[in-house]
């Protein structure tokens, strides 16, 4: 960053003391296009520097058109996350060492084809962050296929280190120049030029933005984002059959060791079980990876894109099968231990019972042989000594408590990590579980999205009201029969017999 002072009396003209200059030092350099997935920095920087600017310069080799658009596609991404920025800046694409000085007119097919491309990744853009009316790439930034591309010849006529300098150069620059200024002039007299803290400020509250959309920058383009958010989509729901299929399977072994008795629960019948629950694993997570394969040859689209990924969800569905494994172990080892322990309550039930039927016949022969009689207030106040003295000797160990509001919080916290910046920030404010009361549901009207009305003239009276009346009546319908489904599937598992387990939570969700 550089700031650069406005001569004094030019500073009432731009309406600023300083022109602050940001330069990314070159995005999509050779030596960082070596490195494996080097789209991370770009794609941040690109964003922040965007995002910070009221112009942005994008420097345009010939060499490198292709990985300028990839980054600007993913610029859009962020900005259509960010919608509360509200802020247009303007883009200016500067083509270096052209040869020609009549470039701009023989270009113009080119640069048709390069709005296109960035309209299309928009549209593509617009519909993976679930935005209701069509967006072309000028409704994020302000672009001008005439005014806004700049066609700049190389410095040197010729190689040799004598070559003359090319006068055309320092024209086409300074013409540059001259517009920007004319440009910043013209933003003066539409909004007022930051002050350093609100620069800072607007630094703080972009970076926080940019800093949790690892999902979205990671990836090359649009297209890109969207093959690999569609196969996560479908690995969400193959993975989910999976995860409630093992559970099932597991409940029933449960009921089946709890029928053994004592002298059956020996290491074989861990054996078997276990034998029994890595074939059922290979089986479903082959399910999974057989799904994988026949997606890859379904011919959906822009697949090729996202090939090198296909191994991540393989070894992703492999990751899965070891942690059901490890599930499906500890639940037969403390089903296990439940019904030895169940043995050995009974035994000790047993032995409680008889040393206390001891006590009460002690507490008789002692009030029979002695010479006074109690009355009964007396005799119940022996018994409830007796009892207390009794309890004291028998070593009762509490069962132990589980914390599921903080395992429910949890997995809702894991659940909602990638959805985006938005609900990445009601989490950060969101409080304890425990702290949140039931209250009956009210519909309230920021709950609809009403931007689909928005650019459209109804010619007919009432029907926007008409339509979100109708949208308001649905959209609480819904939330309330959700509501009740959630109630009811709580309830049946609350007056169930089986004890807590995890999976509820994600069935739930």
């Amino acid at each position: 960053m550089l700031l650069i002072k406005v001569a004094g009396n030019f500073q009432q003209e731009l309406g600023c003391d300083f022109i602050l200059v940001i330069d990314t030092e070159g995005l999509k350099a050779p030596e960082m296009a070596k490195l494996e997935d080097s789209y991370q920095h770009d794609n941040e920087l690109a964003t922040l520097v965007i995002g910070l600017s009221d112009i942005t310069i994008v420097n345009m080799a010939m060499e490198n058109a292709t990985e300028m658009k990839d980054v600007l596609q993913i610029v859009v991404h962020a900005f259509l996350r960010m919608e509360k920025i509200g802020k247009k800046n303007n883009c200016q694409f500067v083509h270096q060492n052209v040869s020609d000085v009549s470039a701009h007119e023989q270009n113009m097919r080119d640069r048709k084809h390069l709005l296109e491309q960035l309209n299309e990744m928009t549209k593509v853009a617009a519909n993976m962050e679930k935005k209701c009316k069509e967006m072309n790439f000028s409704d994020i930034m302000d672009y001008d296929l005439e005014k806004h591309n700049w066609y700049i010849p190389a410095l040197w006529h010729g190689l040799s280190p004598m070559a003359p300098v090319n006068l055309g150069y320092s024209q086409k620059v300074y013409e540059l120049k001259k517009y920007l200024f004319e440009f910043l002039k013209d933003c003066s007299q539409e909004r007022t030029p930051k002050d350093i803290p609100q620069f800072l400020a607007w630094v703080r509250s972009l970076w926080n933005a940019v800093k949790h959309e690892n999902f979205i920058f990671s990836f090359r383009n649009s297209l890109v984002a969207e093959a690999y958010n569609q196969l996560s989509v479908k690995y969400a729901e193959w993975e989910w059959g999976f995860w409630k299929e093992i559970p099932f399977w597991v409940s029933e072994k449960e009921t089946f060791i709890q029928n053994q008795p004592p002298d059956k629960l020996d290491p074989n019948l861990s054996i078997r079980l276990k034998s029994e629950a890595q074939e059922k694993l290979r089986q479903e997570a082959e399910k999974i990876l057989n799904h994988l394969q026949l997606y890859f040859e379904s011919g959906a689209a822009n697949l090729h894109l996202i090939e090198k990924y296909k191994e991540d969800f393989r070894r992703s569905a492999n990751s899965l099968r070891n942690e059901l494994e490890s599930y499906s172990f500890s639940k037969w080892q403390e089903a296990i231990h439940i019904k030895k322990g169940q043995h050995k309550t009974d035994s000790v039930l047993s032995e409680y019972k008889r040393k206390i039927e001891e006590k009460v016949d002690g507490l008789l022969n002692h009030c029979r042989k002695s010479n006074c009689k109690l009355n009964n207030d007396e005799l119940e106040k022996e018994l409830e000594n007796m009892w207390r003295e009794t309890l004291s000797e028998l070593s009762l160990i509490p069962l132990q408590r589980r914390n599921i509001f903080e395992d429910v919080e949890f997995q809702l916290r894991r659940d909602l990590a990638d959805r985006g910046i938005a609900v990445w920030k009601m989490l950060q404010d969101a409080k304890s579980l425990c702290a949140y009361k039931t209250q009956n549901f009210k519909m309230k009207k920021k709950y609809l999205d009403l931007k689909v009305f928005r650019g459209y003239t109804l010619s007919i009276s009432g029907v926007k009201e008409f339509l979100t009346q109708e949208c308001w009546h649905k959209t609480e319908a819904l939330a309330k029969s959700l509501i009740e489904e959630c109630n009811s599937y709580t309830d049946g598992k609350v007056n169930g017999k089986a004890d807590y387990d995890e999976t509820y939570c994600r069935e739930l969700f």
